[in-house]
């Protein structure tokens, strides 16, 4: 089970661009997230296109996090 604390560290290792960081964040998020989604969309392809999209985004604000710091 991942923690807060260790959700934290790894959020931000990924804003310092760690990719490893992210990977791992991402393992630790994306079955809990894609419930949520699945829930709310009710359609398994397109839940897993808005999971995409989702991470993909998270990415992105990460990236520009960390070149704003």
């Amino acid at each position: 089970m991942t923690t807060t604390r260790d959700l934290e560290k790894l959020l931000g290792q990924s804003i310092n661009g760690d990719m490893d960081a992210f990977e791992r964040l991402y393992h630790a998020t994306s079955a809990k997230l894609f419930g949520v989604v699945l829930r709310i969309l009710k359609n398994r392809a397109q839940s897993e296109d808005a999971l995409q999209d989702i991470y993909v985004r998270i990415w992105h604000c990460l990236l520009y996090t960390s070149d704003a710091a």
